[in-house]
């Protein structure tokens, strides 16, 4: 007998690679198939209603026909565009993650996604079962904010800060300050009791750094470059560096950074979306200076989700509006690539969620 339990689906397909070329919206399609089937699960099987999509730079290497960290697997042609998403369980052949469950987890750019394999142990899905106040919205903390503060963002911003060990009194510099993980180490800083400086690419943003941020200072990288900006802002020397940028800024901050200074490179999306590497010239200046340059990737810090450390240090934050967390919120699956290519280009402030439901 047929199945009456077919949904139908829209979805965001890989329709060209950009490889070293910038990226357009025609490297995506959105197209839309009735292959849903609420019926099909099987053992180790479930199938999600995605709700909250976040849009990554990061996700810009699997438009790469080769190369990169990217699995061949997530970047073929036709197959859905992924990103980490809030999705809630809707049917289920797992009993880890029963229907009715709310995930953080890698899915498609999709109203649905059918992944199996999800009770394997490598948990290649990325799945996180959201504590059950999530889904409560009353106290001012919405749900997008667990793939933002509360998620892959908010723990490299926490877990980041924990690594650079950093300590009271000293002075930090931000690049790419007013994005999804910047505005949060700046603001959790401050609550550390370091003197906070960030860079941002319009004088809108980096207004709102320090008027709603509470930066104790901020300027336009694209109106002042950044040794003569912090020269005038940190003559006291800046102590740490949280690198979102690499590159010409990274290269600077070699030679601008104080001795003993520490560098955490998180990210380089200067070097992303077709740009040509950089080359970093002051690199003798990490023996002579006695720099330390410190590399990290979120998923060497999941602890900090498991045991609940993450959510319980900056949710309170939220709550009590301590923090202020600036999403960009843009709905419908289908309008995904033109805010996907936006968001490489910098047009957007603070972190970029696409919403594909309600809960």
């Amino acid at each position: 007998m047929a199945s009456t339990n077919l949904l139908s689906n829209t979805r965001v397909v890989r329709a060209s690679y950009a490889d070293k070329s910038k990226v357009t919206t025609a490297q995506f399609r959105v197209e839309t198939h009735q292959n849903i089937d609420l019926n099909s699960v099987k053992p180790g099987e479930i199938i999600l209603r995605n709700l909250y999509l976040s849009l990554d730079p990061y996700v810009r290497f699997s438009l790469d026909e080769t190369g990169g960290d990217t699995p061949a697997s997530l970047r073929r042609l036709n197959d859905p565009f992924y990103g980490l998403g809030i999705s809630e369980v809707v049917a289920s052949g797992s009993s880890q993650y029963p229907v009715g469950s709310l995930l953080s987890v890698n899915t498609g750019y999709e109203k649905y996604t059918h992944l199996s394999g999800v009770d394997d142990s490598n948990n290649e899905h990325g799945i996180r079962v959201l504590p059950a106040h999530a889904r409560d919205e009353s106290k001012g903390v919405p749900l997008s904010n667990y793939i933002s503060a509360l998620g892959m963002p908010g723990l490299t911003a926490f877990a980041g800060l924990k690594v650079l060990g950093v300590q009271t009194g000293k002075t930090i510099f931000l690049g790419s300050a007013a994005g999804g993980v910047g505005q949060l180490v700046g603001q959790l800083a401050k609550k550390q009791g370091l003197t906070v400086i960030g860079s941002a690419g319009t004088d809108e943003k980096v207004c709102y750094l320090v008027e709603k941020q509470h930066f104790d200072a901020a300027f336009n990288y694209k109106a002042e470059d950044t040794r003569t900006a912090l020269a005038r802002l940190a003559p006291q020397g800046v102590d740490y560096y949280y690198d979102t940028v690499g590159g010409e800024i990274l290269d600077t901050m070699l030679d601008v950074i104080s001795e003993k200074g520490k560098i955490l490179s998180v990210g380089m999306i200067s070097q992303e979306n077709g740009k040509e590497a950089y080359p970093i010239r002051n690199l003798k200046l990490i023996a002579r200076k006695g720099v330390s340059l410190l590399g990290f990737i979120y998923w060497h810090h999941l602890e900090y989700f498991v045991n609940g450390e993450l959510d319980s240090t900056v949710r309170p934050l939220l709550e009590r509006k301590e923090i202020n967390y600036r999403e960009e919120v843009f709905d419908g699956i289908e309008n995904a690539p033109e805010h996907f290519v936006n968001m490489l280009e910098g047009k957007y402030a603070g972190k970029v969620v696409i919403k594909i439901a309600d809960l």
